[in-house]
């Protein structure tokens, strides 16, 4: 049996233990602004983590950590590829990687995946259940309750990062007077190290990735270096996170709500916000589709001829598109030949044409 929901409703935490409970193997996706993470489950332990940012990759970690050259891993995705053998396997296989290194990194994607997830207040889940996980080489093993341990003795603070750094994308400048952190007898992971990569501009999840792809410990050394003055995340990141790609987020919310005219209004307004953001051009193409789709089936069913009834006004809100269609509208023109010599795609003409009929300028008879 299949289960899908919203994270505001059975968050990440309850569906890993319903998964946990029936000893089931299964995908379990999870989705939120356009990141995707998703776990293999078998019989109640995960043996595996993926995400589709490509700085969580395997490959991505393995060179970043400088656990593999590049190289290596080139030819290992071109075996892979030629073969179909997974790419742990092929790794191991050529001698690039030894087993209990490469269970690590597995390890610790699956335990920084949970963490993550839980964390969620919203997004979606797809859990579908079937007898075997797929082969992927070679598994990690972790309990899915050792798992949530893990990630709700970190889920508050985890929380408070990502109220310092923003996302996953957050870029940092550091000050002209700060100086770098010194190195403290028992810290798990190299803090100064993380304060010259940050002064990079690089990302935060490629920072993390340099680090076997300890996304916690690196995120809160990241956080309590902003905290102390160390680095500043840098504006323009942050004012984009908190418009566009939330605004993108809505419309992707509206979408699966069916509400494909108000989703478009919103990928409109986060596309105008910020027209360089990969995740918004994605969600504004995907929902555009969407809904001239909808208005193509609604308008194109039958034969229409198109009469204008009102004289376009400032109060109806027209943009020049919408107007120079209008002026077109002579009662003779069906509308197929209208929207097909269009001086604009047949996209932009349909959904002008709808706007027209919704505000009262045009009727489709």
């Amino acid at each position: 049996m299949s289960v899908r929901g919203a994270l505001g409703t059975m968050p990440a935490e309850d569906v890993l233990e319903w998964v946990a409970r029936r000893r089931i193997s299964t995908p379990i996706t999870f989705e939120r602004r356009g990141t995707q993470r998703s776990l293999v489950v078998d019989a109640g332990a995960i043996v595996w983590a993926s995400s589709n940012r490509r700085d969580e990759q395997l490959g991505v970690i393995l060179v970043r950590s400088g656990l593999v050259a590049e190289r290596a891993l080139a030819d290992a995705l071109e075996a892979r590829a030629e073969t179909g053998v997974p790419l742990g396997k092929v790794l191991l296989m050529s001698g690039q990687i030894t087993e209990t290194a490469l269970t690590e990194i597995l390890a610790t994607k699956i335990r920084e995946t949970v963490t993550d997830v839980v964390t969620w207040t919203e997004g979606q889940f797809d859990v579908v259940p079937r007898s075997q996980p797929p082969a992927t080489g070679v598994n990690a093993q972790l309990p899915i309750e050792i798992c949530l341990t893990v990630a709700r003795r970190r889920a508050a603070r985890m929380t408070a990062i990502m109220d310092v750094l923003g996302s996953d994308d957050a870029t940092f400048q550091v000050p002209p007077d700060a100086l770098p952190p010194a190195p403290e007898a028992g810290q798990v992971i190299d803090v100064p190290k993380i304060w010259g990569i940050a002064g990079d501009r690089r990302t935060a999840a490629d920072i993390a990735a340099a680090f076997s792809g300890e996304r916690f410990v690196t995120y809160d050394a990241l956080a309590r270096m902003v905290d102390a003055g160390r680095l500043t995340v840098e504006r323009r990141h942050r004012e984009r996170t908190n418009s566009a790609v939330e605004l993108a987020a809505g419309a992707r919310v509206r979408l699966r709500q069916g509400d494909r005219a108000g989703a478009l209004a919103m990928a409109t307004q986060a596309l105008h916000q910020d027209p360089s953001d990969a995740e918004v051009r994605k969600t504004f193409t995907q929902i555009e589709r969407a809904r001239v789709a909808e208005v193509a089936k609604q308008l194109l069913s039958r034969h229409h001829v198109p009469k204008r009834i009102r004289t376009p006004a400032p109060e109806h809100g027209l943009n020049a598109i919408e107007l120079e269609l209008a002026n077109r509208v002579d009662g003779r023109w069906d509308l197929l030949s209208l929207v097909r010599s269009a001086g604009v795609r047949e996209a932009e003409a349909l959904l002008a044409f709808a706007h027209l009929a919704e505000v009262g300028v045009v009727e489709l008879g």
